[in-house]
Order: C-alpha cells, then structure tokens, then sequence
C-alpha cells in the first residue's frame, strides 16, 4: 500500500534564515510535480490494496458496502489538502527556488513525466512483476545502472524513510482495528508494538526491491548525466528540505488511512460474523 517513492525525496534538510516560501512558491512546485497526479495514482494503488485487504480479511470479501468505505477513506481531494498543509508549513522558512527551478526546467519536467508514467504502469501486475525482473537480471549482470539509482535513493534516504512510514502504517492498522473493536485484535501497544518490529526485515527487502525495480524503470530513458543533475539537486539543500516536507505530508496521510481502513474491517467483518 505505502509506496511513496514517487517524486518523494525523504531527508532531512535545514531551514534558511530570513527567507520565507510563500503559497505561490509551494503551487508552482506542486504543479511543477504534478502532485495531483500522484495522488491520484495513491488513491488507485490504495483501492487496489484495499481490495486484496478485503479478500484476505473480510469473510464475504470486498463488498459494496467495503468498496464504498474505500473510497470515502481515499478521498483525493482530502489527501491532497492534507498533504499540502503540511508541506507548506514543513518549508515555511526554506528557499525553494532551486527546486521549482528544477522541477520547471525541461529536465525537471521530463523527470517527473517518466516518474508518474512508470508509477501509472506498475498499477498493472504484469508491469510490476517485469520490473521486478528486469532488477533481478540487472543485479545478476551487475549492470553498471545499479549503482546509479543506488547513489539517488541513498542521496534521498528512501529506503530509510519508506520503511519507518511503513511501520507507522502498519502500527496504525492493528490500532485501527483494535479501536474499530475487531475480535482477534486485542493487544496492547507493546504487543502491537513487538508485532510490528517483526517484519521490520520483510518490509526493508521489499521496500529495496520496489524502489529499485520502479526508478530503474522509470529512468531508463534517462542518460547518466542527466540522472546525475537529479541526484545534484536532491543533495542540495533546497532538495533536502523539498524532501524532508513530502515525507511530512505523506507519512501523516498514510498512517490516517491506515487507521480507517483497520477500523472499517473491524466493522464490518464483525457485522458480517452475525
């Protein structure tokens, strides 16, 4: 469910005294993004999530009532009003002009439309799997590519940052369905807790595995210099701060959506066990 590598730089950056981005600065940069665009991929890999949470957990399945549940809990407009909050008040003191410059530029624009593109393809399983694949034979090959991507996720910490949203995720989902009531979900936090910590490993490989399989996709049309500027502005500090405020807006998001959904299965697999 919690893929959010998309244009989503997480790191931490460092305020600019005396500077103050203003809600123009954050429109541009959002349009620049296509930040509605990724939401709207978001909300699609949510649906599809749900339906497979659906199948695994409620006894008659992804039902209309459920479906219905879904989309109220992905509601796009919600998420990107959530999102843009937060990231507006994570950068009210940065200077984001060279990362709205970038993103504006004609490499920037290709970026992000290779980004979204690979993103909208992965929705199909076949897609995804390819991919999956194509990383395999590159990792046996030892294709120079590898190292390249490596350099832009670690220069973002996206492994880092993906695996500890996906364990606040994960956290709020077993909360979620305490609180909804659901039978089998009584724990304390510490057993949710201990819970959690144990797939710590699992999520870290597939979070690995994903991200890879996506951005060497996704930046296959790019050349190496190209894919160099990209890394270049992520480690500035313009870059940094864009990153450390995406991952303020999105981790929140997600972990809400996690709650609802832990609560609504709570709900109506209890209704549905009468």
């Amino acid at each position: 469910m919690r893929k959010t590598a998309l244009t989503a730089l997480f790191v931490l950056g460092f305020a600019v005294p005396g500077y103050a981005a203003t809600q123009q600065d954050v429109d541009r940069l959002f349009q620049a993004m296509r930040v509605e665009d990724v939401v709207d991929i978001m909300r699609q890999e949510g649906m599809n999530y749900a339906g497979t949470l659906a199948e695994e957990m409620l006894p008659d399945g992804a039902t209309k009532r459920w479906e219905a549940a879904v989309g109220r809990i992905y509601d796009t407009e919600s998420m990107r009003k959530g999102l843009e909050s937060r990231f507006a008040e994570s950068v009210a003191d940065e200077d984001l002009s060279e990362v709205i410059d970038f993103f504006e530029s004609d490499l920037g624009k290709r970026v992000v439309d290779l980004e979204i593109s690979a993103r909208e393809a992965l929705l199909d399983p076949a897609i995804e799997d390819a991919s999956r694949d194509n990383f395999e034979r590159m990792v046996e090959n030892a294709d120079e590519r590898l190292e390249q991507v490596g350099e832009y996720i670690d220069a973002n910490d996206l492994v880092e940052a993906n695996v500890a949203g996906a364990l606040n995720s994960n956290f709020a989902f077993l909360q979620g369905l305490a609180d909804g009531g659901a039978r089998g979900a009584e724990m304390s936090e510490e057993e949710m807790l201990a819970t959690i910590w144990q797939q710590e490993e699992d999520v870290r490989t597939e979070t690995r595995v994903w991200l890879y399989s996506y951005l060497l996709m996704a930046y296959a049309p790019l050349d190496e210099s190209d894919l160099d500027k990209y890394i270049e502005m992520s480690r500035s500090q313009a870059g940094r701060a864009m990153n450390r405020a995406l991952f303020d807006g999105f981790d929140p998001m997600f972990t809400a959506i996690s709650s609802a959904l832990g609560q609504e299965i709570a709900r109506i697999g209890s209704d549905q066990e009468l």
